[in-house]
């Protein structure tokens, strides 16, 4: 389980903005003095 102060692994990730696809990192997603929430739906596409 994740707690408060660790660290996301390196990973390039895609967005979708105005302009098309955009590939973006972790790194900028979870920079230094940014906060964040992040929340997954586990097996929300899949029978279960």
């Amino acid at each position: 389980m994740a707690k408060v102060g660790d660290k996301v692994p390196s990973a390039t990730l895609r967005t979708l903005g105005p302009e098309g696809p955009k590939a973006v990192t972790t790194e900028e997603l979870f920079a230094p003095g940014k906060k964040v929430v992040a929340f997954a739906l586990p097996g929300a596409f899949t029978p279960t």
